[in-house]
């Protein structure tokens, strides 16, 4: 069951003091399962879009835009991106069809990808990569799985949410971390960074992106917003930052999966307020109700694209 980013991983309290412990068995777990795995090595590269803070760093909005990079150079013809469909309850390996897999079946994630390629969900990145190679793919774009050791990477990336940064700097439960930052940082050549213009981390290259609505809206009319993404906040602000009249907002725990009962609600609490959410969001609204919804469309554009670019042609041997 979805849950909401709790508020104390955002501080070192009571609460997060208490259950260190807990983080101690989740990190020699996750070594554990490090020393004990053998990653498959594709014959095709693999690029990880990955983070060390559980959910909400951008790395869906970073992983299209790295794509189109990637396609805009010629990096690649025949992109694959691999996700292990979070949320979903196909476990894979499976190349989706948006005309018939839904959110329940893939994930919110995998959906949005399809808009930009060819996508394979699977629990299994090894079994995931061995279906792109037989689909004829040319590079994988991997979404997320920087702690996962199943498949090896030709290069990964670290996305970084300067504004939200690190939380406490704690390790799950106690904190929003999935392992320590320098185990993070060791496998990346790079940061691309989202939301802030400063140095989030000095010791290691960084990118910075800009973020641009791309969607059209009438910003004379009140809109209530609601969103279940990793930091719903960061989705409220964005509204507020680029003008939107906001009669209202709800957050949800990430990656819920919306019912008819929760839009009745929305729609009682908006009034006479035009609904908006992010295209994350979108793709787990019912059907029936998604013309009552207006959506807010973002894309990132790396600061200095020609920097990213020879990082990228100089991990792919161009």
């Amino acid at each position: 069951m979805p849950l909401k980013t709790p508020n104390f991983w955002k501080h070192r309290g009571f609460i997060a003091y208490i259950l260190m412990p807990f983080s101690a068995l989740y990190f020699f777990g996750h070594k554990l399962k490090t020393c004990f795995s053998s990653p498959y090595n594709s014959s095709l590269p693999v690029i990880c879009i990955g983070g060390v803070v559980a959910g909400g760093s951008g790395k869906t909005p970073v992983l299209h835009a790295v794509l189109k990079i990637l396609r805009k150079n010629n990096l690649c013809r025949n992109p694959v991106i691999l996700t292990r469909g979070y949320g979903g309850t196909m476990k894979g390996p499976t190349a989706i069809d948006p005309h018939t897999h839904n959110s329940k079946d893939v994930g919110d994630e995998a959906l949005l990808h399809a808009a930009h390629a060819n996508v394979i969900v699977s629990l299994n990145r090894a079994h995931g990569a061995k279906l792109a190679q037989a689909m004829g793919a040319d590079l994988i774009l991997m979404d997320d799985g920087l702690q996962n050791n199943t498949l090896e990477k030709t290069m990964s990336f670290l996305v970084i949410d300067a504004e939200q940064g690190l939380g406490n700097g704690y390790m799950i439960p106690a904190g929003p971390l999935r392992e320590p930052l320098n185990d993070a940082l060791s496998k990346c050549v790079a940061i691309i960074q989202t939301n802030g213009k400063g140095d989030f981390i000095q010791k290691k290259t960084t990118f910075k992106t800009d973020l641009k609505i791309i969607s059209s809206h009438d910003k004379t009319i009140p809109y209530f917003a609601f969103s279940g993404i990793g930091y719903p906040e960061k989705f409220k602000k964005t509204l507020e930052q680029n003008g939107f009249n906001l009669a209202g907002f709800k957050s949800y725990a990430d990656h819920h999966p919306y019912s008819v009962e929760d839009l009745d609600e929305l729609l009682q609490l908006s009034q006479n307020a035009r609904l908006i959410t992010t295209v994350k969001d979108f793709v787990r609204v019912p059907e029936s109700y998604q013309g009552q919804i207006e959506v807010l469309e973002i894309e990132l554009d790396f600061e200095n694209e020609d920097e990213i670019v020879a990082c990228l042609k100089k991990g792919l041997g161009r």
